[in-house]
């Protein structure tokens, strides 16, 4: 039994990224190499390059664990890399969280929670279960006999039990009363089965607000509007790292190399598990099965479809690289168009390191440039684009046009109107250099930003008012238990209410305290008037109603506690949210090539 359980040990470790809504891996609080770089800062905690590249391999392998047959490629290695950063940033938030409501946890409550709350991955282990079912007594021989397992479970202890102490915490200061759980329960309870006529604004036509109307609108609402706090703009240019001639033919070289050896004798599906870049694939030795003609990129399907049963392919050149392609033969049934059974190893084109270098280069000597010459004149000499970054507020997530990059935020918040940029990479790989156009502490949304905008909301406003008219002419041209039989003849369309209640939201009109408080006033068999707000008009037409039996709820405790479960549980996901955005985060990676 024993020996089952060391080979899940590595799994065991695992845990506290699954458990609870902050299940993120615990990491040390104190910086490794004090006085060395560091690639971001949290709640005023350094992130090491150390903590960082330990927590990647962490990562790695959980990755390798849950997903033993996927090769690790490019996207997923930076999928990984962020998911590690992202472990840290919320393990030292939790952490220092904890230190700041002074959360406690002694020896004995691990061990008295390592004891009686197993992790419920651990009670699947059959070797501590009987007759399919987990045992206790087994768990506990376990802990007792075997000091791997104890000392895995009881790290995992100590990651999760301060966190879930201060869960319990904040959620029994959430202020949950017997009050709230009645206007909680009042709110589920009270429900509307029926109907509604839809006076749908979107019918009418031959709507249309002028440019007039949409520069006095922009004009009038100005100040309160579109005035917007501090910010920064700067043109750049984004130098792409895209594979070169030279990239192409050492690429292309490999795969005719790679052809000449299944050529001469050697096993295909062996060369494709060593060799190809497709990993669903390689590991089936190349094998793409059967498939008929439309179901590949045109140059493959031609190249295949030409081939020879047993022949292979010269290398082929598609969007995904270059493919050398073995037809295991043809396959048809009557009366149907032939398929081909094939396998391929694909050799992807990828910009190389001297590549990579050169395109650096040229956007370092650009940089130089613009320090003389402005980001038109250069982009022209060089032919380029010149690209905008639009307004990027200080507290921006990301800039226009190139995404999330915390080093050219950092620097966009302090720089000087001409100011040019060091040289960054952004997340689609492109080296990018920029200069301040403007860095003001109040700006205003441009005009022909928001125009669009404008004339959308204006042109709605409009439709919903003549939709006003028209709803008024049906309910005065029919007697109101004549509505609903009326209104799609008229070109109205009538919703379904199935079991609304507040909070649910309405056909065309969506999430509407007006719409509710109409709806819930309606007894059984009434017909509402016609109700005209910002929304939309629309009437109500209740076949049923619910109520809420408060007797019912003040004797059943079960639902009481289970209704305190869900409100405490949104309250402390109010808390997280509030935490995790006012929490100071500092992301310098990019700084150092990440």
């Amino acid at each position: 039994m024993l020996d089952d359980l060391r080979k899940k040990q590595k799994v065991i470790i695992y845990f506290v990224a699954i458990v609870f809504v902050f299940g993120m891996g615990a990491v040390g609080i104190a910086e490794l190499f004090r006085g060395k770089p560091y690639l971001g800062k949290v709640a005023g905690k350094k992130i090491t390059s150390e903590m960082y590249h330990s927590k990647i391999q962490e990562v790695t392998m959980r990755y390798m664990e849950d997903n033993p047959e996927k090769n690790i490629d490019e996207g997923t290695r930076q999928q990984i890399a962020n998911s590690a950063w992202q472990e840290l940033v919320e393990g030292i938030l939790w952490d220092t969280q904890v230190k700041k409501h002074k959360i406690k946890v002694k020896e004995s409550d691990i061990l008295t929670e390592l004891q009686n709350n197993p992790p419920q991955d651990i009670m699947h282990f059959e070797a501590l279960q009987t007759d399919g079912r987990f045992d206790h007594s087994k768990y506990l021989l376990a802990l007792k006999n075997d000091p791997y397992f104890f000392v895995a479970l009881e790290e995992y202890v100590k990651s999760y039990l301060p966190r879930k102490r201060l869960q319990d915490k904040i959620k029994s200061d959430s202020g949950i009363t017997i009050d709230s759980l009645r206007a909680e329960y009042m709110k589920d309870n009270d429900k509307v089965i029926g109907k509604m006529i839809f006076f749908d604004y979107n019918k009418i036509q031959n709507i249309e607000a002028g440019e007039e109307a949409i520069q006095k609108y922009y004009d009038e609402h100005k100040e309160s509007d579109y005035k917007k706090d501090a910010a920064t703009r700067m043109q750049f240019l984004a130098f792409e790292t895209k594979p070169s001639e030279e990239d192409n033919l050492e690429v292309l070289k490999t795969a005719q190399m790679v052809r000449d050896r299944a050529l001469k004798g050697e096993d295909f599906a062996t060369l494709a598990l060593d060799y190809s870049d497709d990993p669903g694939s390689a590991q089936n030795g190349g094998s793409l099965g059967v498939f008929g003609r439309g179901q590949m990129v045109p140059e493959f399907e031609e190249a295949a479809f030409s081939l020879q049963p047993g022949e292979i392919s010269e290398p082929v050149k598609s969007d995904f690289g270059y493919h050398i392609i073995l037809s295991e033969g043809i396959v048809s049934s009557p009366g149907e168009e032939s398929q081909v059974k094939a396998s391929h190893i694909l050799f992807k084109v990828e910009a190389s390191s001297k590549t990579r270098l050169a395109v650096e280069d040229r956007a370092l000597e650009a940089q130089k440039q613009l320090k003389k010459k402005s980001v038109e004149e250069l982009a022209k000499e060089l032919d380029m684009e010149v690209l905008d970054s639009d307004w990027v507020l200080r507290d921006a997530q990301y800039i226009s046009g190139i995404g999330q990059q915390p080093t050219l935020q950092n620097w966009m918040k302090k720089a000087k109107k001409g100011s040019v940029s060091e040289v960054v990479l952004d997340q689609q790989q492109r080296f990018i250099v920029g200069k301040i156009t403007e860095n003001v502490k109040k700006h205003y949304e441009d005009f022909e930003k928001v125009r669009l905008r404008i004339k959308f909301d204006l042109e709605k406003e409009m439709k919903i008012a003549k939709a006003k008219e028209e709803a008024d002419k049906f309910v005065a041209k029919y007697s109101k238990d004549e509505w609903f039989d009326h209104a799609e003849e008229d070109g109205w369309k009538v919703y379904d209410l199935k079991n609304f209640k507040r909070g649910n939201s309405a056909p065309g009109i969506g999430i509407s305290n007006i719409f509710a408080d109409n709806a819930l006033a309606l007894n059984e068999g009434e017909t509402s008037n016609v109700v005209h707000e910002e929304k939309g008009s629309y009437v109500i037409f209740a076949e049923t109603r619910e109520r809420p039996d408060m007797k019912a709820f003040d004797e059943d405790t079960k639902l009481q506690d289970d209704l305190r479960d869900r409100l405490e549980n949104k309250a402390f996901g109010r808390w997280y949210q509030e935490m995790r955005e006012k929490a100071k985060i500092e992301d310098r990676r990019a700084e150092f090539g990440y």
